[in-house]
């Protein structure tokens, strides 16, 4: 079972964020508090809000009964909660997918960008889609993303190592442990989930 929230940044007022500022555990607050910039701030306290909201809702536990922590990779996790999550931010969007099994999501806005940058992420295969789709080198990006926060890792690792076949009707991950597809979240963004398969 698997579920994504959205939270659009647009919506939330200063009464907002000082509540959830204020609900906040002591060291996320001085994570906070380290940003210089408000904007990056404001987002952090929110991305907070709404991933203590899906496992809340996801696990029907109590919202501050629920303490995040990061592993060794810096991967986040509910402590003692039989519960897998990952977020992502980009643009006006912050998503939160949960589920019973390990998953990675990643969000990125639409924008102008320069199709060479691809050879640094992308196979041969892949820069092939790329180049003959409108919105190829977001929809690669987002998976490569997705796949190694699933895989709690991170793109420290060779971002090519997994690759991507994107079909009219479904995706195929080189990796045939892990499932993925698009999530429809806001026009303009292109959001991406992979989900370890049981």
């Amino acid at each position: 079972m698997m579920k994504i929230y959205k939270l659009s940044l647009c919506e939330i007022t200063e009464s907002d964020l000082n509540i959830w500022f204020d609900a906040m555990s002591g060291e996320r607050k001085e994570e906070v508090c380290r940003l210089l910039n408000p904007a990056k701030r404001a987002c952090k306290i929110a991305a907070d809000r709404l991933c203590k909201t899906a496992v809340s809702e996801f696990c029907g536990c109590r919202y501050k009964n629920i303490k995040i922590k990061k592993n060794e990779h810096g991967k986040p996790f509910a402590e003692n909660l039989p519960v897998f999550f990952s977020m992502s931010h980009s643009g006006n969007f912050i998503v939160c997918a949960v589920s019973d099994n390990e998953i990675g999501i990643d969000i990125e806005k639409i924008r102008p960008i320069n199709l060479k940058a691809a050879a640094k992420f992308a196979t041969p295969e892949e820069t092939d889609y790329i180049n003959s789709s409108s919105n190829g080198f977001f929809e690669i990006w987002t998976l490569k993303e997705a796949y190694f926060k699933c895989i709690g890792t991170g793109l420290g690792t060779d971002i090519k190592k997994v690759s991507f076949e994107i079909t009219t009707n479904k995706i195929i991950c080189s990796d045939k442990a892990y499932n993925c597809s698009f999530a429809d979240i806001e026009s303009g963004y292109i959001c991406s989930v992979c989900q370890k398969i049981k």
